[in-house]
């Protein structure tokens, strides 16, 4: 179980750093503005929180809770991924 939850915290940990950089880079462009603000922000400190949280619950010996709370993104985070993994192995995919 122990193992399983580095895996998983490992991809929701990669995904926040890659939300994060899309933040910044969004507001180096203009693209986050006042209109969708609110959604970043709740993203941005959302993610942390919950990595955050999953390693407090791991700490204190909750490991079950701690998966649980981190495949709540990290689900649909692995379909996406593989979905793009089929996508590129497949070879008959147009692009335009």
């Amino acid at each position: 179980m122990n193992t399983l939850f580095w895996i998983v915290w490992t991809i929701v940990a990669i995904s926040m750093l890659v939300i994060l950089y899309f933040f910044m880079i969004g507001l180096a462009d203009g693209s986050v503005s006042s209109f969708n603000g609110w959604l970043w922000a709740s993203i941005v400190l959302g993610f942390p929180v919950l990595v955050g949280g999953s390693y407090w619950l791991k700490t204190h010996g909750w490991i079950k809770a701690a998966v649980l709370l981190l495949s709540i993104p990290a689900l649909p985070i692995f379909c996406y991924v593989l979905f793009f993994v089929i996508l590129l192995i497949s070879g008959h995919t147009r692009w335009n």
